[in-house]
């Protein structure tokens, strides 16, 4: 596995040049989609075939952010986050907001479908909506808690290509992760375990991204190449000791330490 000292955008443009050497238009997904911004920056970069955009766009999103009531004092009140939703966490109407801004991004791209369900509920939807078996690459990034993202990552593994792709979001421990109630690096580390995924790179950043894919897949090797002819930086570490990553702050930046 390459940590590598870049961020997640350039991840896309690295693996759109794997699927061009494969001459490959990519069919992908994008979950926890919320205003669009990060999927318009998939679907440019990785000019796809076909996209999916899954969210339920929906208060109920807040239900499984703690199964604990007081919250755990390490642990900030989801209303903490209201800004960066542009109003209240309980007002439906802030996620209809969320939703047709999202919409307006993908008026012109017939190829995109928006689903507002939950990453569960939708599976039973896409294929017969989009007429999509397979995904490419699939982008997680909704609920972030350990039980909700490891079921998203044991569903979803059925629905990635042999040689597909899963970019797993946030995946990393950090103090701000901590007080969001984050699962994502736990909920990884037991879905290797029960899969046959392996990390093939991380980015040293905050707010870590991780590619996965299986380990016979023909794409361990093209993205070893793309990555190690590349001017991305990166150390290389075995992917066994992903489990361990964990922010450190410095002065002048952030970095992932494996010890």
């Amino acid at each position: 596995m390459k940590a590598c000292i870049t961020h997640r955008e350039i991840f896309y443009h690295l693996l759109h040049a794997v699927f061009q050497a494969c001459e490959k238009k990519p069919v992908i997904a994008e979950f926890g989609v919320l205003r669009g911004e990060n999927a318009l920056k998939l679907y440019n970069a990785l000019a796809p075939e076909k996209m999916v955009l899954i969210d339920s766009w929906s208060p109920a999103a807040n239900d499984a952010y703690s199964p604990f009531d007081p919250l755990p004092a390490w642990v900030e009140p989801v209303d903490s986050y209201a800004y960066y939703y542009g109003g209240p966490m309980d007002d439906p109407a802030t996620w209809d907001a969320l939703y047709q801004e999202c919409l307006s991004k993908f008026v012109e791209m017939d190829n995109v479908t928006a689903i507002r369900a939950d990453t569960i509920s939708a599976i039973e939807q896409i294929q017969p909506i989009t007429g999509i078996d397979k995904f490419d690459l699939v982008y997680i990034d909704a609920n972030h808690q350990y039980e909700y993202i490891l079921r998203d990552l044991m569903y979803y593994q059925d629905l990635v290509a042999d040689d597909g792709f899963i970019l797993l979001n946030d995946c990393c421990h950090s103090h701000l992760g901590t007080k969001q109630n984050l699962g994502v690096l736990e909920a990884l580390s037991s879905f290797l375990k029960r899969s046959d995924f392996i990390p093939l790179a991380v980015t040293n950043t905050d707010w870590s991204d991780v590619i996965l894919v299986r380990k016979n897949s023909i794409m361990v090797k093209l993205v070893d190449m793309a990555l190690t002819n590349s001017d991305i930086p990166f150390v290389e570490i075995p992917h066994q000791l992903i489990s361990a990553a964990k922010v450190i702050r410095g002065q002048q930046r952030v970095n992932i330490s494996f010890a």
